[in-house]
């Protein structure tokens, strides 16, 4: 930041003089500025990406590539291949061995059953690693069947560097991938409607089978599904030598990103960051120092970090003052009318989220651009409402 400095004063002495000076100097002035903004957010993660969930193009990434242990951020495969495989309303019963994985759990017994639906919700939001070990032995026979699977489908899908010996993500020799594999996994995710269904969820209850039924208490992992600036879902992970991981999505003006994150100490600022960021710093508008104006506001804009210091966990503080508008469809007849009529506008480019048994299509930070896709969507038969968040 000091040189950048230097050489904006140097920039502005010369522009004053109007020699030649000036247009070296502002080009330089320039390029450290655009290095200083590739080199993206301040970050605690040993590796990290942000991704156009629409394209599948990688927008930002440090150490993308490396393949390191992803710890439960695992299970998002798990469930991938478990609502690929058409086989939801099976009731899968609990091993020995699925009973006696490490936490975390939901303390299933030998015994008891499980309908695979709700297993993915105790997969995906208490990131139960006895009943990731029900999944993956109630559709391949054992873990280790299951984890050729996985590895499998990732190669299939693009994460080409991921391997894993496990459903679940508990540390294994040899159980790797990368944020880019990560991310690209939960893009295929987000393609499958009760993937999004099952992330959006805070908390819910899931019957297990036994000589009665019991209800289990199940609760997201998940700490910007609530209160943080975009409505973000996603997956946790954390173990001592995976560190703490995430994998996950939000929606801002009608684009969708992805991010991952491996091995951070700061989880959550991290995953903040990473957000304004992406949100803030399209790779299609470029900052450009002008000549003649010589300060830089652009540094010190929402979504752009400064390179002087990190930032602190009020980076989102200044962005909820800013007033949010929505696209509303419903109330439908029921929570599955919703769901499908969710399905159909995917399917044409829309992100919607269920809440109840209404539709809330995107985040726009004014009524004029929620009330576009509101036009959009009264054209082809709905009947859409912008409400401010």
């Amino acid at each position: 930041m000091e040189i950048i400095r230097r050489e904006l004063d140097a920039a502005r002495g010369g522009w004053l003089m109007g020699g030649r000076k000036a247009g070296i100097a502002v080009a330089i002035a320039v390029a450290l500025v655009q290095q200083a903004q590739a080199a993206g957010p301040y970050l605690t993660a040993k590796a990290a990406v942000i991704m156009d969930a629409a394209t599948g193009e990688v927008v930002w990434e440090r150490n993308g590539s490396d393949p390191l242990p992803p710890a439960s951020t695992t299970k998002v495969l798990t469930a991938i291949l478990a609502l690929e495989s058409g086989r939801l309303d099976e009731s899968m019963r609990v091993s020995v061995n699925a009973a006696e994985t490490a936490p975390s759990k939901i303390n299933l017994r030998p015994g008891q059953r499980m309908r695979l639906k709700n297993l993915l919700y105790a997969v995906l939001l208490n990131s139960a690693n006895d009943a990731a070990t029900v999944v993956a032995e109630g559709l391949a026979g054992s873990e280790e069947a299951f984890a050729a699977r996985m590895t499998a489908r990732a190669h299939e899908l693009g994460a080409t560097t991921a391997h894993f010996a496990n459903p679940h993500g508990l540390t294994a020799p040899g159980h790797v991938a990368s944020a880019r594999d990560l991310a690209t996994l939960f893009r295929h995710g987000l393609q499958i409607p009760l993937f999004r269904e099952i992330l959006e969820t805070r908390s819910v209850q899931v019957p297990v089978e036994s000589t009665g039924v019991q209800w289990v208490s199940l609760h997201s992992h998940n700490r910007l599904l609530s209160g943080y600036t975009y409505l973000v879902i996603g997956k946790t992970g954390f173990t001592r030598p995976a560190g703490r991981c995430f994998v996950g999505a939000a929606t801002h003006d009608g684009r969708e990103l992805i991010i991952a994150i491996l091995g951070a100490r700061d989880l959550w600022s991290d995953a903040k960051r990473l957000f304004a960021f992406g949100f803030g710093a399209q790779p299609d508008r470029p900052q450009v120092v002008m000549a003649g104006m010589m300060s830089l506001p652009s540094l010190h804009r929402r979504g752009h970090t400064r390179v002087t210091a990190p930032e602190g966990d009020d980076e989102a503080s200044s962005d909820a003052r800013i007033a949010r508008y929505a696209v509303r469809l419903g109330p439908f007849r029921s929570r599955a009318a919703a769901a499908n009529t969710r399905a159909r506008l995917a399917r044409r480019g829309y992100t919607a989220v269920i809440a109840g048994r209404t539709l809330r299509v995107g985040s726009f930070s004014s009524a004029g651009q929620a009330e576009k896709i509101a036009g959009r969507l009264r054209q082809t038969g709905y009947s859409p409402v912008v409400v401010l968040l």
